[in-house]
Order: structure tokens, then sequence, then C-alpha cells
């Protein structure tokens, strides 16, 4: 009789330690936990370690020579920009220094699991595990709802719509937007009107993330 019970005591604590691994492998999925993370920043990487401002050189060092490149005027830079595609998305690339290799991101999206963007984040991770990777402390401002919202005022007090809601030039914020299902559809960081980053939401999972930096 002992002996049946110790079988079970031990059986019930190997599956009492397989509970909690799982529980701690899986719980950003399946759970949002209100916290104080650091918000997002325009220093952090966006792709696999790049950041904004990385060059060609880096990009080709880390993922490779695109698949395709495409070159494209811009009058706001009185130069070309180079766009690079990848089997997992694309790059856009503002003009650098006189070297080739100069040319630097301002533009990341990401289509395809196995490429990590913005903390980690991949294509078909849950919406939750975007959610617990930043900074979650809600709160409603007027009739507006943010995941975090930082307030700075300008100096004439203007302020300017982003993703449908009001936000002056130096406002950092996260925000999330619904379908008509009220499902969510989209989850977005802004660290300023020039830099943010954008998880593309179906059916609870990321399908696509995409990240932008407007330097001109």
């Amino acid at each position: 009789m002992r002996k049946k019970i110790s079988v079970l005591l031990s059986i019930f604590v190997v599956i009492t330690i397989i509970a909690m691994g799982m529980f701690l492998i899986f719980k950003d999925d399946l759970f949002v936990f209100r916290n104080n993370k650091p918000i997002y920043t325009r220093d952090e990487p966006v792709l696999i370690g790049l950041k904004f401002g990385s060059t060609k050189g880096e990009l080709i060092k880390k993922l490779g020579n695109p698949k395709k490149v495409k070159k494209e005027w811009w009058g706001a830079y009185s130069d070309y920009v180079e766009y690079c595609y990848y089997d997992w998305g694309i790059v856009w690339l503002a003009p650098g220094d006189e070297n080739d290799l100069g040319k630097y991101i301002i533009y990341v999206e990401i289509n395809k699991r196995g490429i990590k963007g913005p903390r980690g984040i991949e294509v078909g991770d849950s919406y939750k595990r975007v959610l617990n990777k930043f900074r979650y402390s809600p709160e409603k401002i007027g009739n507006n709802e943010y995941l975090y919202c930082i307030k700075s005022e300008t100096e004439d007090n203007s302020f300017e719509k982003t993703q449908g809601m009001k936000f002056n030039r130096t406002e950092k914020f996260g925000g999330v937007s619904y379908n008509k299902k009220g499902e969510v559809d989209s989850i977005f960081y802004q660290d300023s009107l020039y830099y943010g980053i954008e998880f593309k939401i179906s059916k609870g999972r990321v399908k696509q993330i995409v990240a932008y930096h407007h330097d001109n």
C-alpha cells in the first residue's frame, strides 16, 4: 500500500513540475499581465539585432544579399531609396554616405515566421505575447484607450492625429485597434510621429510586423 502511495505521489510531483514548466513557457500566450516594462524606443532593434540606422553592409552581413532590389527616387532625399526584397519580407534603405553599403534602414516588413522582429516577436506569435513584451499599463484619456501613454506637451500645444487618435509630436504610446467583430487586428507602439512599429493581427496571431522611421 505504501509503495502504491509513493508511486502515486511521484507521478503527482512529476505532473506538477511538467505543468508548471508548461505554464512558464506558454503563460505569455495565454494571459496578459499588467507590467511596467520599458516603453518602445527608436533605439531598440527592429530586425534580429538591426536597428533604424543600421547600414546596408550590416544588413547583408546578418541576412545575406536580397533576392531583388528596386530603386525609387524620393524627392525628400533628392536621391534613390532602395527596396530590398527577401523571402520573408522587405527592407527599405535610405541614402547614406557615398559608399553604397552606407545606406541605412528606415523601414522593415516581416511576413513570414523565422525572422525575429522587435523584442523577439515573430509572425505566428500570439497577440498576447506582443502585449506582454511591451509595457502594459492601460489607461483611458478622454475617449482614447492606451496600452500606455507618456504625455508631453508641445510649445504651441498643437496636436496631430495618428491611428485615429490625437497625439502631439513628442507623444510616446501604445495602442490597439479592433475589427468590426471586436477582435484585435493591430497593436502599435510609437516613440514619436517619426518612429513606430505595428503588429498586424489575424485570428489572434501576428500576421505581419512593420517598423517605420520617417526621418525626412
